[in-house]
Parts: C-alpha cells; sequence; structure tokens
C-alpha cells in the first residue's frame, strides 16, 4: 500500500496513519463507471432500490488501497498486505455490504457524506459491531478515492442492551409488586370457579346415582364446569404473563382481548370496593402491534389506581369506565373513574418515579406505565376534574399503520 497517498479530506499522510479510528482509502472508480451504466431513470432519480448483486458488485468494484494500523486492529489483520487491493466487500457481512452500496450510491448522487451503524467481518471470524462514516475525497485531488472511517460501538451496545434489561427488570418486579396487592382478589378470583367446578361435579354424580339419571341435568353440569373452568384458566394464564420475564415482543394483539383479560384480575377487587364496572369496547377494531403483556400490565395498574382513588376517597358515585375507540390511525384506550380527581399540584410529580401518594407505595407503577406506552410511540393523557374523577388515555398505532410505514 502506498503510505505516501494523501487523505482527501486533510492531505496528511501522517493524520491517516495516527487516528485511533479505522480508515479505509478505497478506490471507487469502477464503482462511479458502473452507477453510471445504470438507466437514467435509476442513475438520477432521488433514490433506487439496490439488490443483493447490485449491492455485491459495487462492494467488489470499490478497492481498498490504503488502511491505517487502527483498522487493521479492529479487524484483527497482522499483516497489512494481506488487504492491499482486497475489495472492501470482503470485509462486510451481507446486511452492512447493503448499508455501504447505498450510501456509494448517494455520494455519486452529490451527498457530502454518510454515517450509518453495521458490522465488519474479523479476519478468523466473527463480526465487530462499528459506526461507519463514507465521504469522497476532493474532486480536483482524487476524484476515485472514497473514505470509510469506523469505530467500535460494542461498548454502546452493552450499555443500551443493560439499560433495556434493567427496564425490563423494573417492569416485571412492578408487575410482581401488582400480583401482590392483588393477592386476595385474584385468589378469590380463582377459588370461585373452582368450588363451583367441585359442587357441579358431586351434583352430576348424584344425578347420575339415581335409578333414572337425568341425563339433560347432568348435561348442563357439565357445561358449567367447562365454563368455570376455562374461567380459572384465563385467570391464572393471566397471572402467568403478568409475573414472566419474557423478552418483549410486538405483535398483532386485540385491545379488547387485552382489556377483558384485566377485568379477570380486577373484578373481585371491583366487587370488594363496591365500584361499578361499564365497559365500553367499541366491535370490529383493527389489531394493534404491541407487547400484550405490557399493555395489560398498563391497563390493569390504571384500573386499580382507579379504584383505590374512588374506594380512599369516598366517592358517592364509584364507577369505572373502560372504553375503546378507533381513531384515524390508532386504537385509543381510557380508563375513566368518578373519583375525587388529582390535585394540580400532584399531577405535576404523577409520573415521577418513587413519587407516590400512597403511604404504602413505591411510586413506580405509573412512572413504569408511561415508559411503556413511550417505547410504544405513544404518551398517557390525563384529564381530571376536582370532585368529578381523573380519566387517563393512551393511543396505540394500528399494526396495519406500522407495517405500511
Amino acid at each position: 500500500m502506498s503510505d505516501g497517498a494523501s487523505l482527501g479530506y486533510t492531505g496528511d499522510p501522517n493524520l491517516f496513519r495516527s487516528l485511533p479510528m479505522g480508515i479505509f482509502r478505497l478506490s471507487a472508480k469502477g464503482a462511479w463507471e458502473l452507477i453510471a451504466e445504470l438507466t437514467p431513470s435509476e442513475s438520477h432519480g432521488e433514490a433506487i432500490e439496490l439488490s443483493q448483486n447490485v449491492s455485491c458488485t459495487l462492494g467488489n468494484a470499490c478497492l481498498i488501497t490504503d488502511a491505517n494500523p487502527s483498522a487493521c486492529a479492529l479487524l484483527h489483520i497482522e499483516n497489512p498486505g494481506t488487504i492491499a487491493m482486497a475489495p472492501v466487500a470482503s470485509v462486510f457481512p451481507e446486511d452492512t455490504l447493503r448499508l455501504f452500496a447505498d450510501g456509494l450510491y448517494r455520494l455519486f448522487q452529490g451527498q457530502k457524506a454518510i454515517a450509518y451503524d453495521g458490522s465488519l467481518t474479523i479476519a478468523g471470524g466473527g463480526e465487530h459491531q462499528v459506526a461507519f462514516n463514507l465521504w469522497q475525497g476532493e474532486s480536483d485531488v482524487s476524484p476515485d478515492d472514497v473514505y470509510l472511517s469506523f469505530w467500535s460501538i460494542s461498548e454502546r451496545i452493552s450499555l443500551e442492551q443493560t439499560k433495556d434489561g434493567l427496564q425490563s427488570d423494573l417492569a416485571r418486579s412492578a408487575r410482581i409488586s401488582l400480583l401482590g396487592e392483588m393477592t386476595a382478589s385474584i385468589a378469590h378470583e380463582v377459588n370461585q370457579p373452582l368450588g363451583t367446578i367441585v359442587a357441579s361435579a358431586e351434583a352430576g354424580l348424584r344425578w347420575l346415582s339415581r335409578d333414572e339419571p337425568d341425563i339433560a341435568e347432568v348435561q348442563q353440569l357439565l357445561e358449567r364446569i367447562a365454563k368455570n373452568g376455562k374461567r380459572a384458566a384465563g385467570v391464572i394464564t393471566t397471572m402467568r404473563a403478568l409475573a414472566s420475564n419474557k423478552k418483549s415482543e410486538r405483535l398483532p394483539a386485540d385491545i379488547n382481548s387485552v382489556v377483558e383479560e384485566a377485568i379477570l384480575l380486577l373484578r373481585t377487587d371491583l366487587a370488594k370496593r363496591q365500584i361499578t364496572l361499564r365497559l365500553d369496547l367499541s366491535s370490529n377494531l383493527p389489531s394493534v402491534k404491541a407487547d400484550k403483556t405490557q399493555i395489560l400490565q398498563v391497563i390493569v395498574n390504571l384500573a386499580l389506581n382507579a379504584a383505590q382513588a374512588m374506594s380512599d376517597g369516598h366517592a358517592w358515585n364509584r364507577t369505572l369506565c373502560i372504553r375503546t375507540r378507533r381513531g384515524i390511525a390508532d386504537v385509543a384506550v381510557e380508563v375513566e373513574d368518578s373519583g375525587p380527581g388529582i390535585d394540580a399540584h400532584v399531577r405535576e410529580r404523577l409520573f415521577e418515579s418513587f413519587f407516590s401518594t400512597k403511604e404504602t407505595g413505591i411510586g413506580m407503577g405509573l412512572a413504569i406505565c408511561r415508559s411503556i406506552i413511550e417505547a410504544h410511540g405513544s404518551q398517557i393523557e390525563l384529564q381530571s376534574t376536582p370532585h368529578l374523577g381523573a380519566r387517563f388515555s393512551f393511543a396505540l398505532p394500528t399494526e396495519q399503520v406500522q407495517t405500511d410505514g
């Protein structure tokens, strides 16, 4: 490789060698010729769709004419001569090669510099996550030279993964805490159908033990057993989902079904607090793409907070309304109560971590809810009127909108 070649943006070969980031000098003459051969509508349009074959061809047409020591170190290359005049495609995995080809095409269109994240193939196997910058040399000095700089982002990715892991653990802890608060209600909600199952089975045995068994009566009892078995199973399934530590997945979900699962956990608690539940669920709603367990956690938390507010505030008309409705490009969920409302000074801090209006509260429930909804690209909105109640709402983009977008 030539040590005397100039670095396009500085003209200083010593700087090229000493920079702590990896840098390739590439000869893109063959790539420019290939791009120029594209049809006029493709080569002069604002963008083209580069197939994998075209990306490979452009990557193979760009030759590495120089690499600084930092580049060799990142690639674990002991002898720089091993990549002299090698195609740059040889150090890219398939997905990063597409990004490079797209950047090269945009340089051809006149864009000054391209930045993107990707990975490099390490000598001997494996990949290294890096951030790239791609730019063209000075046109009057080296019109065919292209420079590609890169530096490791493994530490940044590790920190982001650690942050995501901590947020996931915190959300799970909040769910476990929520289940702890509702233990008595859940136990009652499970025991009630189990008790009905036992009673129905015993009655069915008595009807069968008669000299003339009443088959019609036994059939009704079996249907009641099946119904209550499904009810108990539904509660347990919902509990397991809330207690699980699965990785967050955004999948198509029926928001009305999520609300109904929340009611399975809340029904006994609402009855104990003498709260009337009103469901206003719009029919034929499109699916939303969401983490079902996380959205279930939000709805249960908002509803339970509303129930506690009405119970603690001595509201005379205790009504909880959970509403779903379709927007232009989303589906909205509203949780509305008829409690005392929320004071203005409390509203300012309501979603802060570790702020709670409950004597035994840790102040993480609403903070976690806000974090979950923001991660889904939305916000929790609050409307409150003194002595007339509060309404929390959020909207989730429909699956079709997200797919098209």
